[in-house]
């Protein structure tokens, strides 16, 4: 509460006769902080949260604002003045003749009658213009909102109806859609315009034309696919070239045997010569003696695995050229078979350096 209504309601206190200090239970000579613990004691029982059903407003609101009074320096001090003041008042009533207190007590009552009259006449006269116009003005914010308001939810539910309704038509016209005739074979009296302005049908131009765009589209999908597996082949062999580089150049130091597996020479290789296909004997290879050195060891082993390499080589050579050979008797008119002799056959020859050998039909 602002101190000037403070001091306002002990002003009128002290003219009423409320005794404050007697309402909290002390006297007049009690400190702040006795005051406070008064307030605390009497509220034990007048709080509405202790009070209950008995709870008296009016009491509950006489004790905080006694507690304010007397707790502000200067709404004591007023409050105090007013009392002596009152005091002071009734002695002298006291003191005076029965005659005189009553012309005393008429003359206050009278212009306590007065005072009344004219807060009667204020309250009687209009409010304040001012007041007035600002009261209006508030009402029509409010009126105009109002009105907003009931128009946005007239708007909205009329959307939602709309909704509703055509989710209700769709819904009818795919249930009717299997009865329902094309509009080409509706009579001419029962098309509508929504008919009349229907996309028409693709011609069989415009469909071969879809169909060659599509043919396309796979074919460039196809050569796609090729491509990329010839790419992934040549990777293939790429990777399959270096890693027999790799294989070649990195023998381990002091192997014995110099073959692409790494494993040894069959027995047939050591044991003896060996006749190739012609009857005529191939050389013999002889393993290395483990006396020899390192160095020894590893050129050996280079050259045993180069030579393999070649045989392999000459191997292949002799396969295409026998292959190529077939195409091109099979090629040739069935009338020159009997007086153009046939090239000789060739086979792959197992000695490194060798060439292929002719097949004389010896076997």
């Amino acid at each position: 509460m602002p101190q000037e209504d403070i001091v306002a309601y002990a002003r009128d206190a002290a003219g009423r006769g409320v005794d404050l200090f007697a309402l909290l239970g002390t006297d007049s000579t009690a400190t702040e902080a006795e005051i406070r613990r008064a307030f605390r004691r009497k509220a034990l029982t007048a709080h509405p949260d202790k009070a209950g059903k008995s709870y008296d407003p009016a009491l509950y609101e006489g004790l905080e604002r006694a507690r304010d009074v007397l707790v502000d320096p200067t709404a004591r001090e007023a409050y105090d003045s007013c009392m002596r003041a009152a005091l002071q008042k009734k002695m002298q009533l006291e003191q005076m003749s029965e005659r005189r207190r009553q012309l005393v007590e008429d003359l206050e009552r009278r212009e306590e009658e007065a005072r009344r009259a004219r807060h009667g006449d204020s309250k009687s006269r209009g409010p304040d213009p001012e007041r007035a116009a600002m009261a209006a003005r508030g009402r029509a914010k409010l009126e105009e909102w109002m009105r907003l308001r009931r128009e946005a939810e007239r708007e909205a539910e009329e959307r939602e109806r709309l909704a509703r309704g055509e989710e209700v038509a769709t819904a009818a016209s795919t249930d009717n859609k299997p009865s329902q005739t094309s509009a080409e074979d509706q009579p001419a009296a029962f098309r509508t315009p929504q008919d009349d302005h229907r996309t028409p049908s693709p011609t069989a131009e415009e469909l071969d034309n879809r169909i060659a765009e599509l043919e396309g589209r796979l074919k460039e999908a196809q050569q796609h696919k090729a491509i990329k597996r010839e790419r992934k082949a040549e990777e293939k062999r790429d990777r399959a070239e270096k890693k027999a580089k790799k294989a070649e150049t990195t023998l381990p130091r002091g192997s014995r045997w110099a073959s692409a597996s790494g494993s040894p020479p069959s027995p047939s290789t050591t044991a003896g010569p060996r006749a190739d296909e012609d009857g005529r004997p191939q050389p013999v290879t002889t393993p290395p003696s483990s006396g020899q050195t390192s160095t020894g060891g590893v050129s050996r082993a280079r050259d045993g695995f180069a030579s393999v390499m070649a045989r392999l080589r000459a191997a292949q050579a002799a396969r295409n050229e026998e292959r190529r050979s077939r195409a091109e008797a099979e090629r040739r008119p069935l009338a020159d078979e009997d007086t153009v002799p046939k090239p000789p056959e060739t086979r792959p020859s197992t000695s490194p350096g060798l060439p292929p050998v002719p097949n004389d039909g010896v076997n």
